[in-house]
């Protein structure tokens, strides 16, 4: 599964945890797993939001106060507030796992960097008030939180919209990009429009700078599984949201190379790495090359968004000099594993058809656990099926 931040009207912190949000069914079990993670005087909750487009929206409480569009930028200061080692310890008590916790710091010294380059002072220095500071920690750990749970294979971005005209905060009113997000936004495609105020904060943008894997246009969203829409605070002349699109690429990309000057052991070595890296299959074929020379053809199956990984991958693990590139359509069945008397059964369905295979690994270890053969294990199971 991928997914893809659609940034047509910015980025804002708030408006993509909101999007993640509506990207789940289970909400109302969600949100209590949000409120679980004890993040130091904030509650969170959930509104349907309702308009001209309807959407989410997380409202982010602290202390009783709403997060509002002008946190993003009062929330930054060198005199006052918490330096971001402090912001650090705040991270690592909230109950969530490791990665959840590394990906929330890693986004915020994306923040914290950006605002120390953009006031020439070093990021021990940058300090942030508490309340700005607060709802950018919740914002940035939800999403955090969401796309950890969601667990994508890829995560691909648009090109965002910044706005245009001027942005106040702290440090008087400043021009859109402000600096800091500026900053962040170094080596990623973003472009104004007439839209004249900011939509891309330095939360938002901090986030999808350190998750988005490539920024595209648009990529084939050939089979849509789920759509969320975050909803910002803003009143603007168009609908001001984010939209995150969860979704399977349909189409694969196969690369194939000519390799004659590599032993056996090395090329399946080669194709162990790419099922590891999640190649949607891997195989090699004997060949004859030109004067007679044994050699073999590599090819990898994978999905369009993975196309350059898995050619990097090619190069690094084969010693080809060239990769050919195809991209054929191809009919699948639906699959789906289930478990039934103990072990897992693959079963796959469509086209006026349905086939059931039983995992192997499910029937070779009882082959060892009872001494018999996999005839006998297979049978065995099939029975109790």
């Amino acid at each position: 599964m991928n997914l893809y931040f659609e940034c047509n009207m910015g980025a804002a912190g708030d408006m993509l945890a909101s999007a993640l949000f509506e990207l789940f069914d289970n909400r109302a079990e969600l949100l209590d797993e949000l409120n679980a993670l004890a993040l130091p005087d904030t509650k969170i909750e959930y509104e349907a939001a309702e308009g001209e487009i309807s959407g989410a929206h997380l409202h982010i409480i602290i202390g009783g106060h709403e997060e509002t569009p002008d946190h993003h930028h009062d929330g930054h200061s060198h005199h006052h507030g918490r330096s971001l080692d402090e912001v650090y310890k705040i991270i690592d008590l909230l109950n969530t796992n490791s990665e959840v916790k590394e990906n929330a710091k890693a986004v915020y010294l994306i923040v914290a960097e950006a605002e120390a380059m953009a006031h020439g002072a070093p990021v021990g220095e940058v300090h942030f008030h508490e309340l700005g500071m607060l709802d950018a920690i919740a914002d940035v750990t939800i999403s955090a939180y969401l796309i950890n749970k969601l667990s994508p294979q890829r995560i691909l971005a648009s090109p965002i919209n910044v706005g245009n005209g001027t942005v106040k905060c702290a440090h008087g009113v400043l021009p859109v990009p402000a600096p800091a997000t500026a900053n962040i936004l170094l080596g990623v495609p973003y472009y104004k429009s007439d839209i004249q105020t900011e939509l891309c904060t330095p939360t938002g943008a901090a986030i999808i700078k350190y998750y988005a894997d490539e920024f595209v246009e648009a990529p084939l969203l050939s089979s849509v599984k789920s759509i969320g829409i975050g909803v910002g605070t803003k009143k603007l002349e168009r609908p001001n949201i984010v939209r995150a699109f969860l979704f399977d690429d349909g189409c694969i990309t196969e690369l194939s190379c000519n390799v004659d000057d590599m032993t056996g052991e090395e090329t399946a070595f080669a194709c162990e790495i790419m099922m590891k890296e999640g190649a949607l299959d891997c195989f090699v074929t004997p060949i004859l090359m030109k004067k007679g020379r044994p050699a073999y053809m590599l090819t990898v199956l994978c999905s369009n968004t993975d196309c350059e990984r898995f050619s990097e991958l090619i190069f690094k693990h084969t010693t080809t000099l060239g990769i050919r590139k195809y991209t054929p359509s191809r009919y699948t069945l639906d699959r789906e594993i289930n478990e039934s008397a103990g072990v897992q059964i693959k079963r796959s369905h469509g086209f006026g058809t349905t086939k059931e295979k039983i995992e192997f690994e499910d029937l070779k270890a009882l082959a060892l656990e009872k001494n018999i053969s996999i005839f006998e294990a297979r049978q065995e199971l099939e029975k109790k099926d």
